[in-house]
C-alpha cells in the first residue's frame, strides 16, 4: 500500500527482478525520489510489500540502491538495499556489467531470450556522452534503453543513440516483443553497445 500514486504515462518494460519491503508487517519505508537520505520523499511502502526493480546504482553513501516499482499501483522511487530482499531473477532473466577493452569505445555481445527472458547489460556512463546501440537480432526481439533512475529512454528494433544527460549505470535489455513472450518463440540477438 502506498500514500500516494504517481501516475505513468510510459509503457512499462519486462521486469527482470523482485523484491519484497523489509520490515515488520505495517511498518512504513520511506520510498525517495533519489538514491540518497537526503531526498525528498515520495510515498512509502510497507513491511511485505511487494515490488518489481526497474533499475539500481551504487550510491555515494555505500549503500546499493533499488528503482522500483509497487505493480498495483504504478508508484516508483528509489529504496535503500539494506530496506529491501531481493528476489533474484525471474524467467531466467540476467544481468552483465560491460567494460570495453583498453583503446576501445565499444563492446559487442550477443545471446539469445525466451519467453518472459530478458537480459540486462549495465554500463556505467558520463552526462553529456553519447549511447548508441546497434543490434542483429532474429524476428520479435526488441532492445530497450534505461537511465539510472529507471526511465525508459527507447524500445525498439532499430539501432538507436542519443546524448545522455545525466551520469550513472544505464541499462540496455533485450527481449521478446510482449506479444511474443508467451509463445514459446527464441530470439538470438547479436548487440553492439558502444560510448562516444
Amino acid at each position: 500500500m502506498t500514500a500516494l500514486v504517481i501516475s505513468v504515462a510510459t509503457v512499462l518494460p519486462a521486469f527482470a527482478e523482485t523484491g519484497t519491503i523489509q520490515g515488520t508487517p505495517g511498518s512504513r519505508v520511506n520510498i525517495r525520489q533519489s538514491p540518497s537520505t537526503n531526498a525528498s520523499v515520495q510515498h512509502y511502502g510497507v513491511g511485505g510489500d511487494r515490488v518489481n526493480i526497474l533499475n539500481q546504482t551504487n550510491a555515494p553513501d555505500g549503500y546499493r540502491w533499488y528503482f522500483v516499482e509497487f505493480p498495483s499501483s504504478g508508484a516508483r522511487g528509489w529504496i535503500r538495499g539494506d530496506l529491501l530482499s531481493v528476489s533474484g531473477t525471474s524467467g531466467g532473466s540476467s544481468s552483465q556489467r560491460i567494460s570495453f577493452a583498453p583503446g576501445t569505445s565499444a563492446a559487442r555481445v550477443g545471446g539469445r531470450v525466451q519467453g518472459t527472458q530478458s537480459r540486462d547489460y549495465i554500463l556505467g556512463v558520463g552526462a553529456g556522452q553519447t549511447l548508441s546501440v546497434s543490434t542483429i537480432t532474429t524476428s520479435y526481439l526488441q532492445v530497450q534503453v534505461f537511465d539510472p533512475n529507471g526511465n525508459n529512454l527507447y524500445s525498439g528494433s532499430r539501432n538507436w543513440s542519443g546524448v545522455l544527460n545525466r551520469s550513472g549505470d544505464y541499462r540496455v535489455r533485450m527481449r521478446l516483443v510482449p506479444e511474443k513472450q508467451q509463445s514459446g518463440i527464441t530470439g538470438e540477438y547479436s548487440l553492439t553497445i558502444g560510448v562516444r
